[in-house]
């Protein structure tokens, strides 16, 4: 994964897939993990909907995932947009196979969501990307 600038030359140290790598490995403790946000990891990677699988996988295999910012984007490195879960260029369906395949078990939830004119607070925003990743957790759970 490339390495961002950082904001006036600061690297940020969680930035990275690398940093987060380092940072889980700072302590063995199965009470030391992640608030792995999925939306921020692909916006670091050039290729974000093959690529996610196999960071998914790395922290996932570890139990290092705690829980999950579960949002989409279009784009990727330092060009994206935020999206809508059915909306990016992540496909969530294969994204939540690949957290069932490692065995997690917590939350699946939007972090933040675009915004809708009209819609004060992102209430709507947020109903609509609840329904969809429910929807979604249930489907793959049905899968043989």
């Amino acid at each position: 994964m490339p390495e961002p600038q950082g904001y006036r030359g600061i690297h940020r140290v969680l930035g990275t897939v690398n940093g987060l790598k380092k940072f889980i490995a700072l302590s063995p403790s199965p009470y030391h993990g992640l608030n792995f946000c999925q939306g921020t990891i692909c916006e670091g990677l050039k290729n974000p909907n093959e690529e996610i699988h196999d960071v998914i996988r790395y922290f996932g295999a570890r139990n290092k995932i705690f829980n999950v910012h579960f949002r989409n984007i279009k784009g990727g490195f330092l060009n994206f947009q935020e999206t809508f879960p059915d909306n990016g260029d992540v496909n969530f369906i294969r994204a939540i196979r690949t957290y069932k395949e490692v065995g997690y078990d917590g939350m699946l939830m939007p972090d933040h969501v675009p915004r809708i004119d009209g819609d004060t607070g992102g209430k709507q925003a947020f109903a609509y990307c609840f329904g969809y990743i429910q929807a979604l957790i249930q489907m793959v759970n049905q899968e043989a």
